[in-house]
């Protein structure tokens, strides 16, 4: 008979961040039921490491989920433990605060019925079954820990289907492993030799996801729901980092903070042993015959809010999908690792050096500085930053629309489908006009006309999004969407 793990929420909801950002992780991944038994279980007991061990070795279990979910409208917010550790007490290290005093958040499923189950289609030995009923009797929670769960390990027959007992099908869906070559979710699980993967990530203090492989699930007889085509901007990666709290530098100074940003990778790089003058991508003096990408160095403002005030609150590093890997990797390093990792950033005539911190794709922080924030895909897409024309548009202010469209093309963008245009003023709360001085890296550069823009397109495009002739300085940087046009993806 199949051998089942169940897990009973205490509450209608799943939460735990999914690999798309924003969105709660949907199913479940077989791997982390298999993490929550690891996490409760005594590993230096033989018994239990050997019943953990049998579990690894199955082939992946098909998963039996509520038929009807939905992503839930807003995230759930919680107080939590603060893991900074400081020489003198301070608030940082009270129980309960958080780095701004803000609740984290995170993303989270409602569902219909509160209960997953995984299914493995073999019987285990009952001595090996006791164990792990055991062992899931102790996890607390599945997901977030706020996601307070009951557990329990059992063996019961089941239909072909997938479903138990008297199970309603109508009610719950069934989803198997498929042929990797077939669409459907990719969802990490266990194999053999997983746990000692696991004991040896948390020796060396890396993340339990990592050590994970994957598999595709698709619904057990019929076929997922195609997904959404989007497109993709050129960029691959966006590197983010915020300034010390309560720091904001004026959104006139954005091309002196991005000259200075690519000054210091150029610096960091040089440092750390890189010929620099062979990565033209990064330092951005290309022949003109060139055609690769290069990176965009951004400053990052806070808009789209109704309590946006356009300061920017952090920089950030485009990487382009063309980036050699060698040069990826390097920047990279002098990034994050090299030296303690970019932490300073020094520019002229703005006094003391801002400090920066790396900001995690996961890490609970303002909004602005999230790399998520700049990249989720969208039809529509709003300048939070001016655009700089690429040309001076024919016929005065009546061919702006399509010399922004040019612009699109010159910046590896689709063409849009409707473009909104405007010199003078933002689209979005908190975006403001800038001196014609603030608009040039040099004196004597052409003085090219500016404007802000929205631009739909036929298909959700995947940020970052910058546009326009200082788009590697971080001029015409685009916010994405919801707007009032916006439709669902």
């Amino acid at each position: 008979m199949p051998f089942t793990v169940r897990v009973h929420l205490l509450e209608p909801l799943y939460q735990a961040s999914g690999p798309q950002p924003g969105r709660a992780e949907w199913p479940p991944h077989p791997a982390r039921l298999f993490c929550a038994l690891v996490s409760v279980a005594d590993l230096d007991d033989p018994v239990e490491e050997a019943a953990l061990r049998w579990l690894e070795s199955q082939p992946a279990p098909l998963i039996r989920v509520p038929a009807q979910t939905a992503e839930a409208v807003t995230a759930r917010h919680a107080w939590v433990p603060t893991n900074a550790v400081a020489k003198e007490p301070g608030h940082a290290v009270l129980p309960g605060r958080t780095n701004g005093g803000s609740p984290k958040s995170w993303p989270q499923r409602v569902l219909w019925h509160p209960e997953v189950a995984f299914v493995w289609e073999v019987e285990p030995p009952q001595s090996v079954r006791t164990v792990l009923d055991a062992i899931a009797a102790r996890v607390p929670y599945f997901g977030r820990a706020t996601g307070h769960a009951l557990l329990s390990a059992q063996t019961s027959p089941a239909r072909e289907d997938g479903s138990e007992g008297d199970a309603d099908l109508a009610e719950w869906q069934p989803l198997q492993p498929n042929d990797p070559v077939k669409a459907g979710s990719t969802l990490r699980v266990p194999y053999p030799g997983y746990l000692q993967r696991l004991r040896a990530a948390f020796d060396a203090q890396q993340p339990a996801w990592q050590q994970a492989q994957s598999l595709r699930y698709q619904v057990r007889g019929g076929e997922p729901p195609a997904e959404p085509v989007k497109d993709q901007s050129p960029y691959r990666d966006l590197i983010t980092f915020s300034f010390s709290p309560g720091i904001a530098v004026d959104p006139g100074y954005t091309l002196a903070v991005t000259a200075a940003l690519r000054a210091a990778v150029m610096s960091r790089l040089d440092s750390a042993g890189h010929d620099v003058r062979a990565m033209p991508q990064v330092h951005g003096h290309k022949d003109k015959n060139d055609q690769a990408r290069l990176c965009a160095y951004l400053g990052l403002p806070f808009v789209g809010h109704e309590h946006a005030d356009g300061m920017l609150r952090g920089v950030a590093i485009a990487l382009p999908h063309d980036l050699p890997l060698l040069h990826r990797r390097a920047l990279l390093g002098v990034l994050l690792h090299f030296d303690g990792g970019l932490r300073k950033l020094a520019v002229p005539n703005m006094g003391a050096p801002l400090n920066l911190s790396y900001v995690k794709p996961t890490a609970s922080v303002l909004k602005t500085v999230q790399s998520r924030n700049w990249t989720r895909p969208s039809r529509v897409w709003t300048t939070a930053l001016p655009m700089i024309l690429d040309h001076f548009p024919k016929g005065g202010d009546r061919g702006l629309e399509e010399s922004v469209v040019k612009s699109c093309r010159m910046a590896g963008l689709p063409v849009p489908e409707h473009v909104e245009v405007v010199r003078r003023g933002g689209l979005l709360p908190g975006t403001r006009d800038l001196a014609g001085h603030q608009l040039r890296r040099k004196a004597g550069e052409r003085p090219l006309p500016s404007c802000h823009v929205r631009l739909h397109f036929a298909r959700p495009l995947v940020g970052p999004v910058v546009l326009g002739s200082k788009k590697t300085f971080g001029l015409g940087l685009c916010l994405p969407g919801p707007t009032t046009t916006e439709t669902a993806s």
